[in-house]
C-alpha cells in the first residue's frame, strides 16, 4: 500500500493534514473517533475549503473552538 496502511480492522493509519500527527481513521469502515466531534457549519466550510483528507480529532477540537 501507499503511505497509508489498511488492517483487517478497517482503521487507516494516516497523517493528519492539518499538524501531521499518525492517527486511526476508520471513516472508511464507518467507525471512526472524528464521528463524536459535533462540527459547526462554520467549520464544516472551513473543512472542505481548507483540506482534502481526514484532520485528526484534536484537529477538529481545536478548529471547533476556534472558529
Amino acid at each position: 500500500m501507499s503511505e497509508v496502511e489498511f488492517s483487517k480492522t478497517g482503521i487507516v493509519q494516516k497523517p493528519c493534514q492539518r499538524c501531521g500527527k499518525i492517527f486511526g481513521c476508520g471513516a472508511a469502515a464507518n467507525f471512526c473517533e472524528c464521528f463524536s466531534v459535533k462540527l459547526s457549519p462554520e467549520v464544516r466550510a472551513r473543512l472542505k475549503k481548507e483540506y482534502d483528507d481526514c484532520l485528526c480529532v484534536a484537529c477538529l477540537e481545536e478548529l471547533n473552538r476556534t472558529t
